[in-house]
This record gives C-alpha cells, structure tokens and sequence, in this order.
C-alpha cells in the first residue's frame, strides 16, 4: 500500500502538468473548441426537443445558432447604446481622473514627512511608472477580453459540428472509458449538459437582476453614468470574486472623477456590498442550484489558474469546465473524491 500512494500521485501530478502544457501552447485552438462545447451543451436539450417534434437536426440547430445570435446581438446593443455617453466622455474623465490623482499624490507626498524637492520627484516619478503599470495591466486585461471576440465566430463553427456529430462523440466517450457502463457515461454526459445550461442561463439571468440593482442604487446616490457603469459592473461579474472588485472599482473611481461627493462613494460601495451579499446567499443558489456549486478553493484556484492559462476569456470559462468536471467525477465511480474535493460537502450531486 505505501508502494502505490507514492507511484499514484506521481501519476497524478504528471497528468496536471501535462494537460496544464497543454491548455497553455494550445490556446489558439483549444479556447474556441472550448466555448464550442460549452455552448453545445446548452443548446442540445432544445435540439433534442425539437427531434422529438419531427424537426430535422439541421433544423433545430439552425434554430439555436439563431437564438444565440439574438441574445448576443440584444446583449451586445443593449450595452452599446448604453455605454455611448461614458464612451464619449471618457478623455474628460480620464483628465479628471489623472487630475485627482496628482492631488492625492501631492498630498500625500506633503504629509509622509518627505522635504527635498529631489525626493518629491523621485517618489512621484516611482508613482508615475506605477500608475502607468497599472494602466497596462487594465489595458491587457480589456484588450484580450475584446480580442476573445474574433473567435465568436470559430466557437460557432464548433457548436454546429459538436451537435452535428453529437451521436459519434457520445460513441467516442463511451470507447473512452471501457470500463464504464453505457448507464454510468449517459447519467455523465446529461449531468454535465445540465451544468452547463444551468450555468449559462443563470448567469444571464442573475446578469440582469444585478444590472437592475445596480442601476436603481447608482441612481438614488446620483452616480453620473450611472445606468452604463452598473451594466458593466453586472457584466464583470461573471468572472467570480475578481470580477466583482473589478466592477466596484470601476464604479467608486468614476464617482470621484465626476465630482461625486463622499456620500455618492458610499452609496455605491454599499450598493455593491448588498448586490454580492444578495448574490452570493439567495441569488445564486436559488437561480442555479446546486449543480455548479463550487467551494471557494475551488472557485478561486479555478478562475486564477485559467486565468493564467487563458487570460480573460479562461477566467469565464473556469466556473462551468471546472463544475462539468466535478459533474463528471461525481457520476463515474472511483473519481467521486475528486468531485468530493471540488464541492461543498460529501452529499454533492451530479
């Protein structure tokens, strides 16, 4: 027994080095193949529903791409026609932004006891370069999220070919794992489609509701954009936990370049705090269930690691993947303890 732990860990982390080499230098084809399977799973009960109503399969998944464009394209109005006015008055913003900055920073470079005029330089000179860091990390951070767009249409090719061949794939798992019954692969592979349009339907619906929340507390507080900047902020929250911080940012420093008076900060921080408080213990849970329910060491080694892995779109992607995967361990005897590692207590289910 001690002679096989050792050997079996090996196993293990080799298995994760590998498949983590893999995701890195493979993200070019991997990340729209994985959108494509994700979105293939949501939308295959429909296609399956129309089958059962004599609709051919072409049929139902030309009905699906459709609906998905619809939903895209009103997301994506929605948030144009929206986000117009911030768009527009971004460079005075920006000034007003870089003009507080520079009050804060004279303030307190006045108050640490700092005298020589060199040393004044110095530290707003280490301020400066630091600022500009931070803006280059914001910059690659909403560039790659934006550049994520030009696979859409990749992912999409994928979808049609994944419910195209969805018998051959189901056929390919089932030779996968022999050891397997056909029962045990079936209850797996339904499981992770209902994680997957569990998840996605969820996270647009707990979207709006947060927009709505969102808007209605920036406005009693008088945050100037206030509309546009909750959209965003409900936006941002599909990245978990970072996501959020991200947003409540975002809001608080428009707050300030607008003139908002410490009253605005407030109400906008307190808006965010009840929004998550309300998210995280009634929302969630009473929109999504408990099939994607992840433990935070779960969630949060998930969202990092992708994120490293695939930046942006890998942080939107880790929830689901990683939920799939504890679906899948939890369905198939002799990985229940990893799916046991990933979820909140022993009574998980797939």
């Amino acid at each position: 027994m001690s002679q096989r732990n050792p050997s079996r860990a090996l196993r293990v982390l080799l298995v994760l080095i590998a498949v983590t080499v893999i995701l890195y230098y493979g993200r070019p084809f991997l990340l729209p193949l994985a959108f494509g399977g994700f979105l293939a799973m949501v939308f295959y009960p429909l296609i399956l529903a129309l089958r059962k109503r004599g609709i051919p399969n072409w049929g139902g998944i030309s009905v699906a791409v459709l609906i998905l464009m619809l939903i895209l394209g009103l997301i994506g109005g929605t948030t144009f026609f929206q986000t117009r006015s911030l768009v527009q008055d971004w460079p005075n913003i920006r000034s007003e932004i870089n003009k507080k900055q520079e009050q804060t920073e004279d303030y307190l470079i006045k108050n640490v006891g700092i005298v020589s005029e060199d040393r004044i330089e110095k530290v707003k000179k280490r301020i400066g370069e630091q600022s500009q860091q931070i803006q280059s990390i914001a910059a690659s951070f909403f560039g790659s999220f934006f550049s994520s767009i030009t696979g859409t249409l990749l992912a999409f090719v994928y979808m049609v070919i994944f419910l195209w061949e969805e018998a051959r794939l189901f056929g390919f798992v089932c030779r996968l794992a022999p050891d397997s019954s056909d029962e045990e692969v079936t209850r797996a592979v339904r499981a992770s489609r209902k994680v997957a349009a569990q998840y996605l339907i969820g996270r647009v619906i707990l979207i709006g509701i947060l927009s709505i929340f969102y808007s209605i507390g920036f406005m009693i507080f008088g945050l100037q954009y206030g509309i546009p900047i909750a959209i965003l902020a409900a936006v941002l929250s599909i990245i978990p936990y970072i996501g959020n911080i991200i947003g409540g940012v975002f809001a608080i420093t428009i707050a300030l370049a607008t003139g908002g008076s410490t009253y605005t900060m407030l109400g906008v921080l307190g808006t965010m705090v009840v929004a998550q408080i309300l998210e995280s213990n009634i929302l969630t849970p009473w929109i999504m269930g408990d099939r994607v329910a992840l433990n935070p060491l779960a969630t949060v080694a998930g969202v990092i690691g992708f994120g490293i892995i695939w930046g942006v779109p890998g942080t939107i992607l880790a929830v689901p993947v990683i939920g799939i995967a504890k679906t899948v361990f939890n369905a198939i005897p002799g990985l229940e303890p990893y799916g046991y590692l990933m979820g909140f207590n022993s009574r998980n289910s797939g």
